[in-house]
């Protein structure tokens, strides 16, 4: 499916920065100030993910935005926010399978809302602005990763992971498709605790490819596949290590340095090849959120939120606090949550109206 025209234009120019920036040596968007603040939109509380996700990464590194809080212009108005004059915006795309329409209800006369599944999916185009760019709003809370709790997290995720693993490495580490198994130095090979987590991690990305879990093709790569499902790997295990404020090391960046040409050769060739990327390593996270790095905590997670445990972006913190990661998971359960209470009301408000309805006649 062709993509609307002024859709295609924004991605082919975020995707020659990108390149440009890939040709100059720069490490694309992993120096971002933002590890355990991953951008939200400051008027819903809500992460944004995938696609765009990595747009705001990219904004604000090229930008120089520290703050990790983004919102449109109407919803920075509603709040009393203002956006500077001559401030422009970034531009993030959602897709949706479904709309809401208005229909009249035939038995009651009544105009009615309902959700209508569509056969192919549609996009709408958003402009956001980062704080920084506003007057008016108020500081962001400052955040500090508990180190013991980070780390808990990340040694659940090793605890749970699918493909077993391996310390067996003096030089390199991977993982085999073949056998299953991932190898890795041992972590005393590494010069920090981050290194050795952020290695895991894009390690265990790789294993989400795996017939018994996302089933992806992990034979038989030509060069140019091998380079995708690197990056597929990489943007996955840089989600969840901005989630969860792992840090990356040099160490990272010299194993990373030989994919950067072939990265943007792909990205040449094809430039929505990112924004595949993009949306498959979130899902990639997501698995290994579910399925490894959450599993055996989960029900604490939820326990917080359904007793209203302050979260991060309450308004009750005035102070520079030390929260964990587990909040903003408690935050986007909460959220959706909500969302699918408002779903559920909408549906009952329309089969109260058409009981009430049946009873008229």
């Amino acid at each position: 499916m062709a993509l609307p025209e002024h859709v295609q234009e924004q991605r082919n120019a975020l995707v020659e920065k990108v390149i440009k920036d890939i040709e100059a040596g720069k490490p694309f968007f992993w120096d971002s100030e933002h590890f355990g603040k991953p951008a939200h939109n400051m008027a819903l509380g809500s992460s944004y993910r995938g696609l765009n996700r990595m747009r705001l990464m990219i904004a604000a590194e090229d930008k120089g935005y520290t703050d990790s809080r983004w919102c449109t212009y109407k919803q920075a108005q509603d709040k009393g926010w203002q956006v500077k004059k001559g401030e422009k915006g970034t531009h993030i795309e959602f897709w949706s399978k479904s709309v809401t329409v208005k229909e009249v209800n035939q038995e009651t006369g009544e105009e009615e809302k309902k959700l209508k599944d569509l056969d192919c999916p549609i996009v709408k185009y958003y402009t956001v602005f980062n704080a920084q760019q506003m007057e008016g709003v108020p500081p962001e809370y400052s955040v500090t990763i508990d180190e013991n709790e980070k780390n808990k997290y990340m040694e659940n995720m090793l605890k749970n992971s699918e493909a077993k693993i391996l310390f067996d490495q003096n030089n390199r580490n991977f993982y085999s498709p073949t056998t299953d198994e991932i190898h890795v130095l041992p972590r005393e090979k590494f010069k920090t605790l981050d290194g050795f987590h952020a290695t895991c991690a894009h390690e265990i990305a790789h294993s989400t490819g795996h017939s018994t879990r996302m089933n992806r093709d992990m034979f038989n790569f030509e060069k140019s596949e091998y380079a995708k499902e690197e990056l597929r790997a990489e943007l996955a295990s840089t989600f969840l290590q901005q989630q969860y404020g792992i840090k990356f090391d040099e160490k990272h960046y010299e194993n990373h340095a030989a994919y950067l040409q072939s990265w943007a050769k792909v990205l040449k060739d094809d430039p929505n090849e990112l924004y595949r990327a993009a949306s498959k390593a979130q899902e990639m996270a997501d698995y290994i959120e579910k399925n490894m790095l959450l599993k055996g905590i989960e029900q604490v997670a939820s326990k917080a939120v359904e007793n209203g445990k302050e979260v991060l972006l309450s308004k009750e913190v005035k102070k520079s606090t030390k929260v964990s990661p587990f909040q903003e998971i408690a935050d986007r359960a909460m959220e959706k949550k909500k969302r699918q209470q408002r779903k559920q009301k909408l549906q009952v408000s329309i089969k109260d109206k058409s009981k009430q309805a049946e009873l008229a006649r």
